[in-house]
């Protein structure tokens, strides 16, 4: 069977181990702190996850820049001249236009290299609801399946993926646009917790609400409850805004509901994290049908 790289965004929530070990390239966004532009992702060194969520603790969000398509034909090409086809696994199309410039530059070295493939799959899902795509395509190529089976897999299956996630400081969706001030400052107020999902069209959507940061804890796994199957071996991940400790919790909760080996548990990256905000809690599995 063929080889090919298997490429994606920071998004992806793929921490250097993870991807290493999958053999996954990972191009970074980009935020922009009040010290600088600083990678969303640096292999080089171990990201200080306390020490980026304190700092957002203290000044509020922070910018982030979308992955432009220069940025793409710089990754894209050396693989393409390697002699490698490439699947391309992005970030939702409805939150970031980055998997519209990776299109782009797909189209144009496609034509540069004539018989090389590039293959962008839009996820319509961020974090691990992106990067559990990624994994399997890993998986899928160390057991021998081509490029095109696990992009037409991911395709088939991208609409069964679950991602459900609560923030426990409104002002960063806020700040985001996501929602509005007023709406921020009575909900901060009142301590709701507000209940996120993906929509079909690759957005944020608002799916409930609750009172309280432990009921915002258990309804994910109530919604975990609800839309997984009952025999799953699928992955099953959680991302957090530096909250480890509810993480372990939700994770806890997870297991009594079903027979779970293990759940994949990392820190939001800077990306994201700079829009959810510390205190971000994402649950991200498979559901047996589309749910959305």
């Amino acid at each position: 069977m063929e080889d090919f790289a298997i490429i994606t965004d920071s998004s992806s929530n793929l921490t250097p181990d993870l991807a290493r070990e999958a053999d996954i390239q990972v191009i970074p966004l980009t935020c922009l702190t009040g010290a600088g532009e600083m990678p969303a992702y640096d292999d080089t060194k171990p990201f200080d996850a306390h020490g980026f969520y304190e700092n957002l603790r203290q000044t509020g969000p922070i910018k982030t820049s979308m992955i432009n398509c220069a940025q793409f034909l710089h990754a894209f090409e050396p693989v393409l001249k390697s002699g490698k086809n490439i699947l391309y696994v992005a970030m939702s199309s409805g939150i970031s236009g980055t998997c519209g410039a990776a299109k782009q530059a797909a189209g144009e070295l496609m034509k540069k290299y004539p018989g090389r493939i590039i293959r962008v799959v839009d996820t319509l899902a961020a974090s691990f609801g992106e990067g559990i795509f990624a994994l399997k395509a890993s998986m899928m190529r160390s057991a021998k399946a081509g490029l095109e089976s696990a992009a037409e897999w991911a395709e088939a299956n991208k609409r069964r993926m679950c991602q459900f996630f609560t923030v426990d400081d409104l002002m960063f969706l806020s700040k985001g646009g996501r929602i509005s001030a007023l709406t921020a400052r009575i909900g901060s107020l009142a301590n709701i917790k507000p209940l996120l999902t993906g929509s079909s069209e690759g957005k944020i959507v608002s799916c409930g609400k609750v009172i309280g940061r432990k009921k915002s804890l258990m309804a994910l796994a109530d919604l975990y409850d609800k839309h997984a199957s009952r025999d799953s071996q699928d992955i099953v991940a959680i991302a957090h805004g530096d909250c480890e400790k509810d993480a372990l919790f939700l994770a806890e909760q997870l297991k009594k509901k079903r027979d779970l080996k293990d759940v994949l548990i990392r820190c939001y990256e800077p990306g994201t994290g700079s829009h959810v905000g510390p205190g971000a809690m994402a649950l991200f599995f498979f559901s047996p049908v589309a749910v959305k």
